[in-house]
């Protein structure tokens, strides 16, 4: 089964927006936060789909 933005985001306490910003080096936050995101996405395993990236980067 394929780990989601959702269940990292749940994992590590954190909204859905903020684990997409870690996740994509955008926007601030604290050190904190994005170690504890950067850690749960590591611990479940995720692995960005390529699908979906590529079609943010094509807006």
């Amino acid at each position: 089964m394929r780990i989601s933005l959702t269940q990292v985001a749940k994992h590590a306490g954190v909204s859905i927006a903020t684990a997409s910003r870690v996740l994509n080096k955008s926007g601030s936050m604290t050190e904190q936060t994005r170690l504890k995101v950067l850690a749960s996405a590591n611990e479940l395993g995720y692995v960005p789909d390529r699908r979906f990236r590529a079609m943010g980067q094509a807006r």
